[in-house]
């Protein structure tokens, strides 16, 4: 069984189809945390790994975006605020999308336009190099009266379940990185 802690509910619900794509179990196990922010994961996520632990959870993937900041060094603030303190470094996947998730999605127009239709998505070469993916992807998906097609709360997950894990990991490092960082499927 997993459990997944990120920055807000749509992270986790998309990191959590990720996880079960990768190991191709869609009726795999898998809890799942938002925390409203960075701050929230870095206060509370050591405490809620340490009682999930005790909950029988054996793996765990905490996601932060790098947003504006070097991948290695929101790495390390993870290791040091939750990973560490929670006892969980042999247990656990921390993942770093550089920017945002959005970035991942955004890597793979066709996943995106299978979900939005009416969302004439051109996609980006190297969607890791947009200072705010998410307002990026909502600002493109603009319709004729300036409404944005795109909500992250309403799409990341259903996208995250279409993504071509090969597109993505191709044009974003960080996520060819997660991948790797989930190995093998978990053994019973």
């Amino acid at each position: 069984m997993f459990a997944i802690l990120a920055e807000d509910d749509s992270d986790a619900e998309a990191i959590a189809h990720i996880v079960r794509r990768h190991f191709n179990d869609d009726r795999l196990a898998v809890k799942k945390k938002g925390y409203d922010g960075c701050g929230g994961l870095c206060a509370k996520g050591a405490r809620d790994i340490k009682v999930w632990r005790a909950q029988g959870i054996s793996r765990f993937v905490v996601c932060h975006d790098a947003d504006a900041n070097p991948p290695a060094e929101i790495r390390e603030k993870v290791l040091r605020t939750v990973v560490r303190p929670a006892s969980a470094v042999q247990n656990c996947c921390v993942t770093i999308p550089v920017q945002e998730i959005e970035s991942w999605l955004i890597a793979d127009e066709k996943a995106i336009t299978e979900i939005i239709p009416s969302f004439r998505f051109k996609g980006h070469g190297q969607p890791e190099s947009i200072p705010s993916p998410k307002e990026w992807l909502r600002k493109q998906s603009e319709a004729e009266n300036g409404k944005p097609l795109y909500s992250p709360k309403t799409f990341n997950a259903a996208v995250a379940k279409k993504l071509r894990f090969d597109v993505v990991a191709r044009k974003c490092p960080s996520f060819a990185a997660f991948l790797a960082c989930l190995g093998d499927a978990p053994r019973p």
